[in-house]
């Protein structure tokens, strides 16, 4: 795990990312996830993982011909933590209108913990982290 530090938002603080392997454990909130794909999967089961709830807001990768369509499975995917599934909703309303930044990246402190990931094997995970300072 490696940590960016992202320049201040005159709002809401600073706040750093730490980077994670894709397939590592990723603990937030208390929960650990066995990478990426675990969240995903409880996010879309819209199951708890030891009292924390996930949400996702994704886009397939680009597709330029009816083969693209045919074997594209990767995504660009934002995930959102929280204590509920109710929390989880709000974040998500909030989520879709956040503007997106290249990639469908949408990282917001707003909504920390938040991750993102590029979708692919040799991507790493994106987690925001709230300075303390």
């Amino acid at each position: 795990m490696n940590e960016i530090k992202v320049a201040p938002d005159d709002v809401l603080g600073y706040m750093t990312m730490k980077k994670y392997k894709n397939n590592e454990t990723i603990v937030v909130l208390g929960a650990s996830f066995n990478g990426v794909k675990d969240m995903i999967e409880h996010a879309r089961k819209r199951m708890p993982k030891d009292g924390v709830y996930v949400g996702e807001d994704s886009q397939l990768y680009p597709c330029f011909d009816s083969e693209d369509y045919m074997y594209e499975n990767r995504y660009f995917t934002n995930l959102v933590f929280g204590s509920s599934q109710e929390e989880i909703d709000k974040k998500l309303n909030i989520l879709n209108q956040v503007e997106r930044y290249g990639n469908y990246n949408k990282l917001t402190v707003e909504l920390h913990p938040m991750a993102y990931w590029q979708g692919d094997t040799c991507h790493d995970v994106l987690l925001t982290d709230r300075d303390k300072e």
